[in-house]
C-alpha cells in the first residue's frame, strides 16, 4: 500500500515532534485523552480553556494519479484565542462515524489525527483558521461523518502572525508528479524572516471549510527540497512574492483558500 510523502515523513520524523525546542515545548506534543462520557466509546471534544471552535468542517477527494482506492480526506476549524496571552496551540482533527465513534484504518492502529504535525500561533482575542489534510484507504474516508477535537494551548511570547494574499494555484502538472504550488505575497514587517512556518485553509464555493494544508517546520524538515526553482523562502522586509509545495482540492480557487505565515 502506497503511502503519501507527507505520512512517510511525518512517520520518520515522529521523535522531532517531542524535540521542537525554542518552537515548541518540550516532551510529548499528544493531547490528553477525551473527555469522559457516559459512553467511552463515543468521541468528545477536548479543546484547552481560553480557546473555542468557532466552525468546523471537513471533505474527501481524489488522490491525483492514484487508483479510485485511496482519497484524500480533509479537516479545518476556526480557533479563537478568547484570553488577552498569546497563545500557541495543538490541534488534532479526529474522524467519527455517524454515531460519534471512533474508528481505525488500515494504515494507523489509532486514527488520530489530520493535523498532528505541530504547533500554531494565536494571538489574543485574534481567530485564525488552521486545517490538514491526509491520505487514506477509500473504504475508510467513506466511513468519516464528522470530527472532533483536541487542543491544547500554552502561552507565548508575541509574535506576528501574517495574512498572505494567494495570487495563484497551480495543480501539479502531472498525477505523478508530488505536488501542487501555491503563490502569493506577503507583507514582512521584520528585516528578515527565514523558513516561516505557514498554513492554508480551503473552503467549499458555498464557504464551508473542507481542508487545508499545515507546515510546522520544526517537523517539516525536507521542505526546502520541495521548494520550486528560484524559491529561496527568505522573506525580507516589505512586499514580497513566494510559491511554496502544497495539497490542493480539485477545482479549488484562489478566493477559497486562505494563508498565514509566522516565524518558526
Amino acid at each position: 500500500m502506497r503511502l503519501s510523502r507527507r505520512r512517510l515523513m511525518l512517520v520518520a520524523l515522529g521523535a522531532a515532534a517531542g524535540a521542537a525546542g525554542c518552537s515548541g515545548p518540550p516532551g510529548n506534543v499528544e493531547p490528553p485523552a477525551p473527555s469522559a462520557s457516559p459512553d467511552p466509546s463515543l468521541l468528545r471534544d477536548d479543546i484547552a480553556d481560553g480557546i473555542t471552535v468557532e466552525d468546523r468542517g471537513f471533505s474527501t477527494f481524489q488522490v491525483p494519479g492514484l487508483p479510485a482506492t485511496r482519497r484524500i480526506v480533509g479537516a479545518a476549524g476556526v480557533f479563537r484565542n478568547t484570553t488577552s496571552q498569546p497563545m500557541k496551540i495543538h490541534v488534532r482533527f479526529r474522524f467519527v462515524d455517524d454515531a460519534g465513534r471512533g474508528w481505525h484504518s488500515q494504515e494507523s492502529n489509532d486514527w488520530a489525527a489530520v493535523l498532528n504535525a505541530g504547533w500554531g500561533y494565536l494571538p489574543p482575542g485574534q481567530a485564525v483558521e488552521f486545517g490538514d489534510v491526509d491520505q487514506v484507504d477509500a473504504a475508510d474516508a467513506d466511513r468519516v461523518a464528522g470530527i472532533v477535537m483536541y487542543v491544547i494551548a500554552l502561552p507565548a511570547a508575541p509574535s506576528i502572525l501574517l495574512p498572505a494574499k494567494i495570487v495563484g494555484l497551480k495543480p501539479r502538472p502531472t498525477p505523478k508528479d508530488e505536488w501542487d504550488y501555491v503563490s502569493f505575497e506577503v507583507d514582512c514587517p521584520l528585516i528578515k524572516l527565514e523558513e516561516p512556518n505557514f498554513g492554508l485553509v480551503y473552503r467549499s464555493p458555498e464557504g464551508r471549510l473542507i481542508g487545508g494544508w499545515f507546515v510546522y517546520r520544526a517537523n517539516f524538515i525536507h521542505l526546502k527540497d520541495e521548494l520550486p526553482k528560484g524559491e529561496t523562502d527568505e522573506y525580507r522586509q516589505g512586499t514580497s512574492r513566494h510559491t511554496l509545495p502544497v495539497v490542493l482540492p480539485p477545482g479549488i480557487q484562489p478566493g477559497a483558500v486562505t494563508m498565514y505565515l509566522w516565524p518558526s
